[in-house]
């Protein structure tokens, strides 16, 4: 580390002589806080549960953005020196090199590792990334937390968004109060209650709009500017504070003394929100910012002869980790977000340490052979600045485009992609809403078929759904006329552990003669909550990939698992002493190795491949156990008859892909179209004894 760091200078690049604006003078302890910041947002990213309030260190970045812009913009007004122009080019050379850079690699592992919607997507969000609006676009895609970000490499870009906001707007304000010859701090302060007052509000009713509004966020920029206006006035400040008793008693505490309690008061409230202390507090919600804005602040303020500023924040390592804090904030995220999609599911821990790790190392290299160079550059400044906007602007052409120039992959690959699908089945035609089994409140179930006088009942989830689209290819394919086929009925959304629920149903089947068949269907290892389904995979999530699911629920209690099949026993035998058939229908083979998703093989240095994992009979049978064998017995007992989708569907293996490459599967355990209508036969003798075929 001693090597590295002596190979960087740890001080800034030197001021030019030509330069208007004044620059602050140069704060080791200031980039000590930014290690403090960044490490935290790369520790909450790498684990949340290592630093739960880890996120709160982009609300320390805020104060300082706000402190040492506002600190430029204050000095050079007041010596009558401030230069738009070279203002906006010093935050171009120093935001968009890093930028650029980043938001390439992203397009480049985004060609190789995205599916062609999730490549749009990725180019609306480089589209928001380099016009700095990603606060919005996130704003109304979803919240924060939602697990779908993991799957956005550029989510993390919305703090710089409302940061650059600040810049396009705060400096024209401060000129025209300069200019009006109000007082700034004045107008700093209303700035400052307007947007806190918004985000009080918002943070209670509103957490989305404040997490990424800028009317949310812009008092915590507006903090830092109070400060440097305080620290640019330091003998009025000073003044101010020794009329309070308490800003008297840091003031005169003899020796220096008061800058060391401040900055150890400081950094206790930084680590308070960092580690989630506040939320044992009233008012969690607002708290955590709170804490970790007045913490900062405190920090700046207490000056480098601080105690925790000069001996902890001044360390070199901590300047170092300072220094290459925005490169870090730039890299880490993407790696992560890449590494969460290319392995299909949450990363090993191990893993995600390796792309920290790798993390630290691309944030050196950026800030030694990308930004020093363009930021110490004296000759060509102008230059520079010119060329990174025009470049800034094919990132935004790029992102327009992204919707024309797509990747493109082989049939085969095509296939498996077009089948990748977390939505439901497409339309069909002939499917109506049953009036005659319409509960209102309770289900209004559709049908296919038009026969009164012969009714099949099928009961379920969405595996017993799923079976319309088989049950529509027969009677499309059926030789009899439609009007003498049955009517097939789907009485959705209900398992057996609601059994009670859909006593009106039952009560009404029971004393339905025309019902002559029911057949019930369900993901019985989901709705047992076996341990044996991958909730983190199987589905719905938003977003890329649409591939984060459910935490896994604790397992059902085996008095709760014997209750529930002793509810369809009884409900079986009392069916069946009405006349009625009974058939259960077992669980579908399931798991990663069918699912379409996990047919490609996706990386960051090659195009999308297939990649099939063989998932052999045995193992279908074994991952729906013990559950298969008790509803085996149930249907024994009974007098039921089963129809087990693993006999048809399986030979020594369940195979993903049929001999064309179409895939069988739809997603993690339901059957794909073409499966439902093509390889489904075991329920054509149940069609034709109730229709008389």
């Amino acid at each position: 580390m001693t090597t590295v760091l002596s190979r960087i200078d740890l001080a800034p690049p030197p001021e030019a002589a030509a330069e208007r604006n004044l620059r602050p003078n140069y704060r080791a302890d200031i980039d000590g806080l930014r290690a403090i910041a960044i490490l935290s947002v790369v520790a909450f990213h790498l684990n949340p549960d290592f630093i739960s309030g880890g996120y709160l260190g982009v609300d320390v970045f805020f104060v300082i953005s706000g402190f040492l812009i506002s600190t430029i913009i204050f000095r050079s007004l007041e010596n009558g020196r401030f230069s738009f122009m070279e203002f906006y080019a010093h935050r171009i050379r120093r935001i968009f090199p890093g930028l650029i850079l980043v938001i390439a690699f992203c397009i480049l592992v985004g060609w190789n590792a995205l599916l062609p919607n999730e490549f749009v997507l990725l180019g609306k969000h480089v589209f928001a990334s380099a016009s700095f609006t990603e606060n919005f676009r996130l704003q109304r895609e979803a919240g924060y937390f939602d697990v779908a970000t993991s799957l956005k490499p550029l989510m993390h870009l919305w703090s710089l968004a409302i940061e650059e906001q600040f810049y396009l707007v705060f400096p024209l304000i401060l000129w025209c109060a300069w200019r009006l010859r109000w007082n700034a701090l004045v107008v700093v302060a209303l700035i400052f209650a307007a947007s806190f007052g918004a985000y009080v509000h918002d943070a209670l009713y509103k957490p989305i709009i404040a997490f990424f509004s800028p009317r949310a966020r812009f008092w915590e920029l507006m903090a830092g500017a109070m400060l440097a206006y305080a620290m640019l006035h330091r003998a009025e400040t000073m003044q101010a504070l020794r009329s309070s008793r308490i800003g008297r008693l840091a003031v005169e505490l003899p020796s220096g003394r008061g800058t060391s309690v401040m900055s150890l008061l400081g950094l206790s409230l930084v680590g308070l929100a960092l580690f989630g202390t506040n939320r044992v507090l009233p008012l969690p919600k607002l708290t955590g910012e709170i804490f970790a804005v007045s913490g900062a602040a405190f920090l700046i303020f207490s000056g480098p002869a601080g105690w925790v500023n000069r001996f902890v924040l001044s360390h070199r390592v901590a300047v170092f980790i300072g220094l290459i804090s925005y490169p870090l904030y730039l890299w880490h995220w993407p790696l992560l977000s890449f590494l969460t999609i290319v392995n299909g599911n949450y990363p090993p821990f191990d893993q995600r340490l390796f792309a920290v790790l790798i993390s630290f190392v691309l944030a050196a290299l950026t800030f030694r052979f990308v930004e020093l160079p363009i930021r110490q550059s004296r000759a060509y400044r102008a230059k520079a600045a010119m060329a990174l906007l025009a470049a800034s602007i094919g990132m935004l052409v790029l992102g327009v485009l992204s919707q024309y120039v797509t990747p493109s992959y082989d049939p085969a690959t095509s296939k498996i992609i077009e089948a990748w699908d977390f939505g439901g089945y497409p339309q069909m035609d002939g499917l109506h809403v049953d009036n005659v089994y319409d509960f209102g409140a309770l289900g209004r179930f559709t049908a296919l078929g038009e026969n009164e006088r012969n009714r099949v009942m099928f009961i379920g989830d969405s595996h017993a759904i799923q079976y319309r689209w088989s049950v529509h290819d027969l009677f499309k394919n059926s030789n009899l006329p439609q009007a003498q086929l049955p009517i097939v009925t789907f009485v959705n959304n209900f398992t057996t552990e609601n059994l009670d629920i859909m006593k009106p149903i039952f009560d009404k089947i029971l004393r339905d003669e025309r019902v002559k068949t029911i057949i019930f269907s369900e993901f019985w290892a989901l709705q047992r909550q076996s341990s044996k389904i991958n909730y983190s995979v199987r589905c719905c999530g938003e977003g890329l990939m649409q591939m984060m699911g459910t935490p896994a629920p604790p397992p059902m209690s085996e008095e709760r698992v014997s209750a529930v099949n002793k509810g369809l026993q009884d409900l079986i035998n009392l069916m069946r002493r009405a006349g009625k058939e009974f058939y259960v229908i077992l669980d579908n083979p399931f798991g990663e190795e069918l699912a379409p998703r996990f047919l490609l093989n996706r990386s960051f240095f090659h195009k999308i491949r297939i990649s099939v994992t063989p998932l052999s009979k045995a193992q279908a049978i074994a991952r729906s156990e013990p559950f298969r064998s008790e509803i085996q017995n149930i249907a024994r007992l009974t007098g039921a008859k089963i129809i087990d989708p693993i006999e048809h569907l399986c030979d020594d293996t369940c195979p993903a892909l049929s001999a064309d490459g179409t895939p069988i599967y739809k997603d993690y355990d339901h059957l794909s179209q073409y499966t439902l209508t093509h390889r489904v036969h075991y329920l054509d003798f149940i069609l034709k004894a109730n229709s008389g075929e």
